[in-house]
């Protein structure tokens, strides 16, 4: 119970207690003084800030205060004959909820160095016009803190509204000690309570006690703009601006009001609640965006300190760091802190931000500060073009398409994460790269940078190929190897020896053929088996190395005697597919004379065919060959034979010195 009860206190102390935020808070010798403004609905407008701040005195603080309605645009005013803009860089609440819009928040510009003691109207220039009360900025109200060396110690708070709006309450809590013998000064700034006759007014209440119903159009303002409470506090006392009083009641458009008689002496909190006039249904449509309190105290001055303002890239982390307390709360809109109750948390925003610190001292008097971080966003490459490579060749490619956010110029810095060899470069464009995994760094002008991998794959478009010229004969058996690879500019030759019936066997020969410059035909070969037997000749064809290879393999038959391929079966029906007798004759070279018959049934010669010399007798062929056509299925009369079964007799005599006769009889089915 007591861990839970110190937790609850540092919450309070924390900015946020049960729905406001306390976005600044000081103790110092002078005054403050403050004053609204708001557009008409669907216009723009200008008009001026009327405040009060003494010639004698100096500029403390000075603050542009926006209450935005829903999701709407960057704004863009003039303000004193400055350009500023309400965007998410100066959101210093957090998100709620509004009538008008919904996600709504609290924007806050430092106009310090835009204000001086010797003006005391500062005019506002809004040339946009925004939508109907949607999603607009509507509210705008001038907060400045003045130090005079000659005026009383007091104590300023601003506060920023941190729920959706309706039935808002307000416990103020760990504030300094009160002085109620002077004056106690609370202000509203607030926005489309349109009138208090109706159903639209606000009934305030301090510590339970009623102090006034408010509604209207401010008198500085558009169609239900405001009511805000334009006033000024020095020496001790509160005082009222344009249509503002500093009495005990507020009422109407008159949002000012002396606290005093309500407060107890010293007293270090206080409830303030504003309730809709209607509550069943209940009017949420009221708007109340910030309040100010002000007042003199029994404590002294005190120095504190905080990191100076300070710019990282999102994802990056700094160290905060605040000095002058006892106790410290950290607060930012976005979050993003590592501790909120520690005097140097770290902080990693997700985006620009302003962080505040309460401090308090061990007399338990209580100041902010703030500080604000700009967060530049990281170069993000929307796409990367990838053009891959050939296998052996480095034509790959890594182009960066569009980016987004960062700052250009841009740096790019490409790493293969295999070799570990980078590349820099000011162009989007990465060429003659080999395949690989690559890093791709993008650094912005900021020096933020942006991380991707790409992989540059490969296509191997080598086509091993040859031609074997004979692929089969009698031993010695001399064979020209021709390469027709394509994409290749190295091969290998390979031959070895397969016992038949075995699919790899002993290896005999191995040939290899260097590099040939790129030129397939001159890489070829010829190798003369001597022995019989079957052999695979094979082909590695490769692009520059040899793991973008291609292979291909053939046989090579080899014998060392006469044989013959003779069909069982042909068909002569003039289709141009197995139209003829042929028979296949391996060992040709070792026959002198051949001689093949056909007959039928009754013994009838048919066909005669005789080759000499491995030419072909009557002109059929002059050439040497391995397969001869015997013949056509017709008579010696030329007329069509019948279908069947013929007989034939192959005769020859080998090419030697034994010059010996040999047959071989057999039979073959003529079928149409």
């Amino acid at each position: 119970m007591i861990k839970s009860l110190s937790i609850g206190v540092l919450l309070c102390l924390n900015l946020i207690c049960t729905g406001q935020i306390l976005y600044h808070s000081d103790l110092y010798r002078g005054g403050v003084t403050g004053s609204g403004f708001a557009l008409a609905f669907g216009s723009n407008g200008s008009s001026s800030f009327n405040v009060n701040i003494p010639t004698t005195s100096t500029i403390k603080k000075a603050f542009l205060i926006s209450g935005r309605n829903g999701i709407a645009p960057d704004l863009t005013i003039d303000f004193a004959g400055n350009q500023l803009i309400f965007d998410s860089t100066n959101q210093v609440g957090i998100t709620f909820q509004s009538f008008f819009g919904g996600n709504s928040s609290v924007h806050i510009i430092d106009v310090s160095t835009f204000v001086t003691p010797s003006i005391n109207q500062y005019p506002i220039i809004i040339s946009t016009i925004q939508q109907g009360s949607l999603n607009r900025h509507n509210e705008f109200y001038l907060y400045i803190l003045y130090e005079e060396s000659s005026f009383p110690i007091i104590n300023t708070y601003l506060y920023l509204n941190n729920q959706d709006f309706g039935f808002v309450n307000y416990n103020i809590s760990n504030i300094s000690p009160i002085n109620n013998v002077n004056d106690v000064g609370l202000s509203l700034l607030t926005g489309y309570i349109c009138d208090t006759n109706l159903v639209d007014g606000e009934n305030v209440f301090i510590d339970g006690n009623f102090v006034g119903l408010i509604g209207g159009n401010d008198l500085n303002s558009g169609s239900c703009g405001g009511p805000y409470g334009d006033f000024y506090y020095e020496n001790n006392q509160l005082f009222g601006l344009s249509d503002d009083t500093a009495n005990f009641q507020m009422k109407g458009t008159d949002v000012l009001l002396n606290i005093n008689s309500i407060i107890n002496p010293n007293a270090t909190n206080f409830s303030l609640n504003c309730t809709p006039k209607q509550t069943l249904p209940p009017n949420n449509s009221n708007n109340i965006w910030a309040f100010f309190l002000t007042y003199t105290t029994p404590c002294d001055t005190f120095t504190t300190t905080i990191t100076t303002n300070d710019t990282i890239c999102l994802g990056e982390s700094i160290q905060l760091n605040a000095t002058g307390g006892v106790q410290y709360s950290w607060f930012g809109a976005f979050e993003g802190l590592s501790d909120t109750s520690i005097a140097n948390p770290m902080a990693s925003p997700p985006q620009t931000t302003t962080y505040i610190v309460t401090i308090k001292n061990d007399s338990g008097c209580v100041k902010t500060e703030q500080v604000k971080i700009w967060v530049n966003p990281l170069p993000v490459a929307d796409t990367l073009i990838v053009t891959n490579n050939f296998c052996g060749d480095s034509v790959g490619s890594l182009q960066v398409g569009a980016i987004s956010n960062g700052g250009q110029p841009y740096l790019y810095s490409l790493t293969n994460l295999q070799t570990g060899n980078t590349q820099n470069s000011s162009l989007t464009t990465f060429n003659s790269l080999g395949t690989a995994n690559y890093q791709l760094t993008i650094t912005d002008i900021n020096g933020c940078t942006f991380t991707d991998t790409a992989t540059i794959t490969e296509t191997n478009i080598v086509q091993a190929n040859f031609t074997a010229t004979p692929s089969s004969g009698v031993a010695p058996l001399l064979v020209e190897f021709d390469n027709t690879s394509l994409n290749a500019n190295a091969f290998q030759w390979s031959i070895t020896s397969l016992p038949f019936g075995s699919a790899q066997g002993a290896l005999d020969t191995l040939v290899w053929i260097p590099a040939c410059a790129g030129n397939a035909a001159a890489c070829g070969l010829q190798y003369e088996f001597i022995n019989s037997g079957t052999y695979q000749a094979c082909l590695i064809a490769y692009n520059n190395i040899p793991t973008c290879a291609d292979t291909i393999c053939k046989t090579i038959i080899v014998s060392d005697e006469i044989s013959f391929v003779i069909p069982n079966v042909f068909t002569p029906n003039f289709d141009n597919e197995n139209d003829n007798f042929v028979i296949q004759l391996t060992g040709a070279s070792l026959i002198k004379t051949l001689k093949v018959e056909v007959f039928n049934r009754w013994g009838e010669t048919l066909r005669s065919v005789e080759f000499r010399e491995m030419g072909v007798v009557n002109s059929q062929n002059t050439l040497p060959t391995t397969q001869y056509t015997i013949w056509d299925g017709r008579t010696t009369a030329a007329e069509i034979a019948p279908d069947g079964t013929y007989f034939y007799v192959i005769s020859y005599i080998k090419d030697d010195a034994s010059a010996t006769l040999s047959t071989r009889k057999g039979s073959i089915t003529l079928l149409r």
